[in-house]
């Protein structure tokens, strides 16, 4: 059987076109101002992270109740003289591991190597559209930044 349009599968399985209208073709996304504590049902989401209110600290879920498979996507949305820190659960410290790329050289200049860390920070003064992503496998936490200069993410 060749390829069919989208159309004519519509037209011809009504099951299928049930699972296409439930697919969701958007990302969940919310704003954060102030301390916020993370829980299992948040994954997935992309956060816009707003210094502007002061400085305030996320808490990730703890890995083993985030499970494998949670994820989720922090943005620096809007830019103040507060830095915000993500950070693991006193039970999950020293579990978050990986790196952030900048833009001032293209290097990997901000690593865990190998020896887990329990904070990230977007340090006061970073630049609006610094990101990072963070994908949990049920035991440890996984970062991948990317910022305008290396010291705009850090890891402790």
């Amino acid at each position: 059987m060749g390829a069919q349009s989208l159309a004519a599968l519509k037209a011809t399985n009504k099951d299928f076109n049930n699972v296409l209208d439930s697919v969701r073709l958007h990302v969940n996304t919310e704003a954060i101002t102030v301390a916020k504590t993370l829980v299992a049902a948040d994954t997935g989401k992309v956060f816009f992270i707003n210094q502007s209110s002061g400085a305030y600290a996320i808490t990730l879920p703890n890995a083993v109740d985030a499970g494998a498979g949670w994820n989720a996507e922090f943005i620096l949305g809007t830019v103040a003289s507060n830095a915000v820190t993500i950070i693991a659960t006193d039970s999950d410290a020293n579990n978050i591991h990986g790196h952030s790329i900048d833009g001032e050289d293209g290097a990997a200049q901000t690593v865990t190597e190998g020896t887990g860390v329990d904070v990230i920070t977007f340090i006061s003064g970073a630049t609006k559209g610094d990101r990072v992503s963070l994908v949990c496998d049920g035991t440890s936490y996984y970062v991948f930044g990317l910022a305008a200069d290396k010291a705009h993410v850090t890891f402790s």
